[in-house]
C-alpha cells in the first residue's frame, strides 16, 4: 500500500490543537471525496498524519503549475462536482470545513476530488443553537480585501 505521510513543522504556524482537529475529523468521517486518514504518530513533540496517497496531487498543482497541460471542462467539472459532494457530506455532518482551497483538493488517479486537511475545521451548531462564533482563518499571507 502506498501512502503519504504528512509530518507537523515545530516551527509552522499549524500546531498541536490543529493536528487533533485532523486525527478527530478524519477519524470519525469517512466519505469517498474525503482523503483517508490511515493513521497517526504522536511521540514527544513529533507529529506524523499518514494518508491514503493521492497520485495526481493536489488541484492547486494542476491549476497553477505552467509545465502541466491544462485540464479539460468535463475533469474540471468532474473535480468541482466530487469536491461539493465533500462539502455537502460535511455540511450535513455538522462540520465546517474553513480551509476550501485549492491546495486542500487532492486528486486520485481518476481526477476524483477529495478535501484534505482539517486542521481550521469546526463543529457546526447543533440543536437549538443557530450561531457560531466566527473569526478570520485560512492560510497565512492572505489578506481580505472588501471591494
Amino acid at each position: 500500500m502506498v501512502v503519504a505521510v504528512k509530518k507537523l513543522k515545530s516551527e509552522g504556524f499549524q500546531g498541536h490543537k490543529e493536528w487533533l482537529n485532523v486525527v478527530h475529523y478524519l477519524g470519525r468521517l469517512h466519505h469517498m471525496n474525503l482523503v483517508k486518514l490511515i493513521g497517526y504518530c504522536l511521540e514527544g513533540e513529533k507529529r506524523l498524519l499518514v494518508y491514503e496517497y493521492m497520485p495526481k496531487g493536489s488541484l492547486e498543482n494542476h491549476l497553477f503549475r505552467r509545465s502541466s497541460d491544462p485540464i479539460p471542462w468535463n475533469t474540471r467539472m468532474k473535480v468541482a462536482i466530487s469536491a461539493a459532494r465533500g462539502l455537502a457530506f460535511l455540511h450535513e455532518a455538522k462540520v465546517i470545513y474553513r480551509d476550501f482551497k485549492a491546495s486542500n483538493i487532492l486528486l486520485d488517479v481518476e481526477f476524483n476530488a477529495k478535501l484534505s486537511d482539517f486542521g481550521l475545521a469546526k463543529a457546526g451548531p447543533t440543536g437549538d443553537r443557530t450561531h457560531v462564533t466566527t473569526q478570520m482563518m485560512g492560510t497565512q499571507g492572505y489578506e481580505l480585501l472588501n471591494t
